[in-house]
This record gives C-alpha cells, structure tokens and sequence, in this order.
C-alpha cells in the first residue's frame, strides 16, 4: 500500500512539472505580450518633454523592441534633431544601460530600436537608432 501511494505522489509531481513547464513561455512570446500589453495600456503617452511614445512593438525575427516615438513642438525639426543626434543617441544608450525593467530581455541579448517621427508630418523620420547587446552591456 505505502509503495502504491508513493507511486501516486511521484507521478503526480511528475505530472505537475511537467504541466508546469509545458505552460511556460519563451522570451519572445514574453517580450511580444508585455510589448502589446504597454501598448495597449499607454500608448499614446502623454508628450513629455515634446516627445510621445506612440507604441511599443516586438519585432520577433531580429529580436528588437520597437519604441515608436514622436516628436513636437520645438523638438519637431529635423535640423535640430540631425546636430543633436549624437547626444540623443548617447542619452538613449545610457537609459538603457541603466534600466533594471529591462534587465531579463537585456540578459537574453535582445536589441532596442528607436523610431522618432515628426507629429506634424508621421511619414517623416527624424531618428533611428537601434542598440545591440554589444552596445549595452
């Protein structure tokens, strides 16, 4: 009897983890499901410092996330935008550097892209940059 039950309580627990890991998620099921739900529950942000995040997509294939970004008021010129781009390039990396939320996708070598457009004219990139793990870490 004690080995019957002993028997049940091991395949019960087999049973139990194995349901449990089947249940997981990858990281880029992870990724595209926290990127869809900021979206959903953000986007558009309110304009901060003349910048807007419009959404937040999970490219799958290049492993990236997408920040969709606008830009307005003063902020929405190109010119200004071209002759400042190192230091918006280098203020991107170093947020990135420093954000702990980002900490898992960062571990798994994930890439981050910023796409900034004109609010006045949405066709219109101003800046695009995207960060590699080599660049990060």
């Amino acid at each position: 009897m004690k080995i019957d039950c002993r028997m049940k309580k091991i395949i019960l627990i087999a049973t139990a983890i194995l349901a449990l890991t089947a249940c997981q998620k990858s990281m880029e099921d992870r990724a595209a499901d926290e990127a869809r739900a900021y979206t959903q529950k953000y986007c558009p942000t309110p304009v901060y410092n003349n910048t807007r995040t419009d959404s937040l997509v999970f490219d799958r294939s290049s492993r990236t996330f997408v920040y969709h970004c606008s830009l307005t008021d003063h902020m929405d010129d190109s010119t200004i935008i071209n002759k400042n781009s190192q230091q918006l390039r280098s203020g991107l990396l170093q947020s990135i550097r420093e954000s702990t939320n980002l900490r898992i996708y960062k571990d798994a070598g994930f890439s981050f892209r910023y796409l900034v457009r004109s609010a006045k004219n949405p066709q219109l990139v101003l800046f695009d940059a995207t960060f590699k793990k080599e660049e990060y870490q």
